[in-house]
């Protein structure tokens, strides 16, 4: 059992660092800069005061720190709802190329961000597509414009819902 406990924490650590390198640079280029890290933390353990329960070990976690550029921002909860949306992506995509899924479903993502976000947004995107099947569920244009194939659903004149399919090759093709 200490030897799996050991192997663990070590293979643990071991992809916490990929993820963190990942995160940096994925951070990078969401902000054009700054840095982005995660840490592994030891919370105390709670005494007899704090709680019915006493732990006998510190429990640990992953505390998320960023400094933005030109910006004197260190923790999460200072960052406005764009850029949590930001740092959240790269988190996200940091962590599906450690260890790349053959599919990826990513449901309005995007919401939050404004046009020239989005176009970054948009380039990871097909970074991440090389590696994995992206499934995106979005509103934004600029996303959909990296599409290979769009799905959508529409309701005609006489309330009833259709679904449509385009592929950009083909509508290439008949737009010329």
């Amino acid at each position: 059992m200490g030897e799996l406990r050991e192997r663990i924490d070590r293979e643990f650590r071991e992809g916490v660092a990929k993820v963190n390198e990942r995160f940096h640079e994925f951070f990078q280029l969401m902000f054009g800069g700054g840095a982005a890290s995660l840490t592994l933390v030891k919370e105390k353990p709670l005494t007899e005061d704090e709680a019915p329960i006493v732990e006998t070990a510190a429990a640990e976690g992953l505390a998320v720190k960023v400094n933005l550029p030109r910006k004197k921002i260190h923790s999460l909860e200072m960052l406005s709802g764009g850029e949590r949306a930001l740092t959240s992506i790269a988190l996200l995509f940091a962590l599906s190329q450690v260890n790349p899924p053959p599919f990826l479903i990513l449901d309005e993502t995007d919401a939050a961000l404004d046009e020239a976000n989005s176009r970054k947004y948009g380039e990871m995107v097909e970074n991440l597509a090389r590696h994995s099947q992206l499934v995106l569920i979005t509103h934004n244009r600029e996303t959909m414009s990296r599409a290979g194939v769009l799905y959508g659903v529409t309701m005609g004149a006489d309330g009833v819902s259709k679904l449509l399919s385009l592929q950009f090759d083909e509508a290439t093709g008949y737009a010329k």
